[in-house]
């Protein structure tokens, strides 16, 4: 079981569970385009909610009643997880089982519901997870029979009214995603505080700037890089890495390169072996890397997945890094370091 003190630490650091396990994402794939998932929370000691809430709000608690406990999964919750599935656009677990407990027979998170109800009729559900001063919602699940009632927004501000009962500092919905309105829903529920990788601290969200999204700024820092050595006669490709986050799947002790975008410099160097930079916005810098091919991609990524990618946009070998060249936060000092390596004969490092 987890602590509740621990639940806190890890949603104050951007990090979410799926299942039974505890990790973090900054970067999602839709397509072929890659984004950044952007943590939000909303601080609930001076929350209220502003007026379109309360009318939403009031709307479904005069014609539905609705019921705290701690989180039961049942035949009742499965069908309605099932007919929600059936109508939700995108990918959910089987069922609700595998959603919450991830083959699991056991809990590890303190976890409590809200069910709605149309007379004796169930027509929403949510589940989330309680810590010591925090809350998470993990899922909402409603009967698209009742999609005019916004019961999604709804559970969620009823989570909220909860948390606000037992005191608690914080609610945290999940992540948005710049640029994919999909999850725009969550920045409904009030002045919400994002999770800034720069800076490892919330800020507020109606303040991000386009360079506080952490995809765009590694684009727009690597494009710099590029024009650089694309004077010095450096050619260089800006590819995306679906395989980014081989780090979270794999069991062998080694170092996957885990960034969603990079550079590729051709430098004459022996066949697989790559110079890649990448711009880490954790630390601010640039990374000049050498790295080397894994072997088995098929222990990790299915042969259908990768060759959905178009080529001259994604590099779809994984691999793993086999040295820090340099790092630096300016881009005029990687780039005399590349041009010190290309000077070098043509060989592995």
């Amino acid at each position: 079981m987890m602590l509740p003190e621990e639940l806190d630490a890890y949603l104050a650091k951007g990090w979410y569970r799926m299942g039974q396990a505890i990790f973090t994402t900054h970067f999602l794939c839709f397509g072929e385009e890659f984004y950044s998932a952007v943590w939000v929370r909303l601080s609930l000691e001076t929350y209220t909610f502003r007026k379109s809430l309360r009318k939403l709000s009031n709307k479904a608690k005069k014609r539905f009643t609705t019921h705290f406990q701690k989180a039961v999964i049942d035949a009742d919750r499965e069908a309605l997880y099932q007919k929600y599935r059936y109508h939700f656009k995108g990918i959910l677990a089987p069922n609700l089982t595998d959603s919450l407990l991830d083959g699991e027979e056991s809990n590890l998170f303190n976890t409590y519901e809200l069910a709605v109800y149309d007379g004796d009729q169930m027509i929403a559900l949510s589940y989330f997870d309680l810590g010591e001063d925090s809350a998470a919602s993990i899922i909402g699940i409603y009967d698209p029979d009742y999609r005019s009632y916004s019961l999604g927004i709804f559970t969620m501000l009823m989570e909220i009214e909860y948390c606000q009962a037992h005191k608690l500092k914080f609610y945290y919905p999940g992540y948005v995603v710049p640029g994919y309105e999909r999850f725009d829903y969550k920045l409904r529920i009030g002045e919400v505080e994002y999770y800034d990788l720069a800076s490892r601290k919330w800020l507020p969200h109606n303040q991000m700037d386009k360079l506080d999204i952490p995809i765009y700024n590694m684009r727009q820092k690597l494009g710099k890089l590029q024009q650089i050595l694309k004077a010095g006669n450096i050619f260089s490709q800006k590819l995306y890495y679906p395989l980014f986050e081989a780090n979270l799947f794999g069991f062998w002790p080694t170092y996957f390169f885990d960034f969603p975008i990079f550079l590729l410099c051709h430098l004459g160097t022996q066949p697989d072996y790559y110079t890649i930079v990448a711009f880490d916005i954790r630390e601010g810098n640039y990374q000049l890397l050498g790295c080397l091919p894994f072997e088995d991609i098929q222990f990790y990524f299915n042969e259908t997945y990768t060759n959905s990618f178009d080529r001259s946009r994604f590099f779809l070998e994984l691999i793993v890094v086999d040295r820090l060249f340099h790092y630096s936060a300016s881009p005029d000092a990687i780039a005399r370091a590349i041009f010190q390596l290309s000077s070098q004969p043509s060989r592995g490092y």
